[in-house]
């Protein structure tokens, strides 16, 4: 077999057998109406801890009416050679999203590392936090969306992009050891959370030397 075709059927191989994703923490919020947020198991990760008492109705769960604080656990750590995705979909609070501020944030233990969501100076979607180098502004108001971001454990490099279009990149603080989610609002504003989904796959560049070096081995072995 020639080099290049032993190549093109290794890479082919490993991309065809996925990037094993593992999701670490994924919460539908498809409960019975009134069911309360506080100790509540998510369908992945979990339980809820929370503080006023909020609860679940229409499958959403919304902040508005107080400042609250949810916070979960993942299942495993962000690790070397690894990178995070989350994901939640957004709908409409019944108070203000562009009020105030209200958004999902990436912990290491006890320490917000990013904050996805309405940081409040910026009054609309964007990302905050030292991990990021700060606040980032997209310019999107409305709250009815899909936001998804990524973050790279050995780089730093890190993506944010919305539904509605708007798109962000950027190089931060590598070695973010992300275990941890937390939902929370405050100062007038709300955020309803249709579902959060937090996947940990192995990073591009991890995944091709896999491959290229499993091609090494084999051409050793001809």
């Amino acid at each position: 077999m020639k080099y290049c075709s032993l190549l093109t059927l290794l890479a082919g191989s490993v991309f065809a057998s996925g990037t094993h994703a593992a999701t670490v923490f994924a919460d539908d919020f498809n409960d019975a109406d009134g069911t309360v947020l506080n100790g509540k198991a998510a369908d992945v990760g979990g339980p809820w801890s929370e503080n006023t008492g909020v609860t679940i109705n229409g499958g959403v769960l919304d902040t508005s009416g107080a400042g609250r604080t949810a916070f979960a656990d993942f299942t495993a750590a962000l690790g070397p050679g690894e990178m995070i995705t989350v994901t939640y979909d957004a709908a409409e609070s019944a108070g203000s999203f562009s009020t105030g501020w209200a958004g999902v944030s990436l912990y290491v233990g006890g320490s917000e590392e990013v904050f996805i969501g309405n940081p409040g100076s910026i009054d609309n979607w964007g990302l905050d936090g030292g991990t990021i180098g700060g606040t980032q502004d997209t310019g999107q108001t409305a709250e009815d969306l899909t936001a998804t971001f990524t973050y790279a454990y050995d780089t730093g490099d890190w993506t944010f992009a919305l539904s509605t279009g708007e798109n962000l990149a950027g190089t931060g603080g590598s070695g973010r050891a992300f275990n941890r989610v937390r939902i929370a609002n405050g100062e007038g504003g709300d955020l309803a959370v249709d579902s959060l989904q937090v996947d940990i796959v192995p990073e591009p560049a991890s995944f091709l030397l896999l491959g290229l070096g499993g091609v090494t081995m084999l051409i050793r072995r001809r």
